[in-house]
């Protein structure tokens, strides 16, 4: 094993670890699942300041907040290995657990912080329509033209980003941090979108989650490119799985034959 394969897995192998360990929660818990009860709830097409005190009784929104966290951390967790190896690699040894640990919290509060507004706009699309198949429609159609603009590819292109970070003291800890911020910011903006479709979706949560997620990162894999209006699709993984499937072998036997 080279040292370059060998630093990658001291990555990969704990975030791997916690992904799957947010999954097994997200499983465990999804017959109490109250983010996506309260984001479907019979109560807001019908809305009044009592039935919004009455919901808030029965969706705890500390509850809220640790299901919302936790459907981050499966989902997202995956994502982070470029960023989370690149702190580590500029990292001094004795200071690579604080600075990761930093950059976590930071990306943490990001995703906290923007759980408001992605589940308000779940709660909107709720308004707008009872019927829940129209609400998925619109969550839909909201996530096609997010998907297409060109800021989407602005935020996907950040998240590539690799800034150099400082090596000492208090500066080291900021530059972490900071880095934290700023990739839960752009993180954030490629996938709120995105993320309104499990929590659109009551039945067949956990298969929406997992296709999200396949999707989401999939399309992390693309390379940086000029922000445009166009069809984006995860095309690096697409090609990926063709050759690891030997498709093209078959083609070209197939192509052969026929000749």
């Amino acid at each position: 094993m080279t040292p370059a394969a060998y630093e990658r897995l001291q990555i990969r192998i704990p975030l791997t670890v916690a992904a799957a360990a947010a999954w097994a929660a997200v499983v465990a818990l999804s017959d109490q699942r109250r983010l996506v009860a309260f984001c479907n709830s019979d109560v807001w097409p019908a809305l009044s300041l009592d039935q919004l005190t009455l919901a808030m009784t029965f969706y705890s929104p500390t509850t809220l907040a640790g299901e919302w966290m936790l459907m981050v951390a499966a989902m997202m967790t995956p994502m982070l290995a470029g960023a989370l190896g690149h702190v580590r690699a500029r990292s001094l040894p004795r200071r690579r657990m604080r600075s990761m640990a930093l950059f976590v919290i930071g990306y943490c509060a990001i995703w906290v912080a923007c759980g408001v507004p992605i589940v308000l706009a779940a709660l909107a699309l709720q308004l707008m329509q009872s019927s829940s198949i129209v609400t998925i429609a619109l969550a839909g159609s909201l996530v096609l033209v997010w998907q297409f603009s060109p800021v989407k590819q602005i935020c996907l292109n950040h998240c590539h980003d690799q800034p150099p970070l400082a090596a000492y003291g208090i500066r080291a800890d900021l530059a972490a941090l900071g880095y934290g911020v700023t990739q839960g910011i752009w993180c954030c903006g490629a996938c709120w979108a995105l993320m309104l479709v499990p929590l659109a979706t009551q039945g067949g949560h956990l298969a929406a989650m997992a296709a999200t997620s396949a999707f989401l990162i999939a399309e992390r894999l693309d390379k940086p490119r000029r922000p445009a209006w166009e069809v984006r699709w995860p095309s690096t993984a697409a090609r990926l799985l063709w050759f690891r499937l030997g498709l093209w072998r078959r083609t070209e036997s197939a192509g052969v034959k026929a000749t």
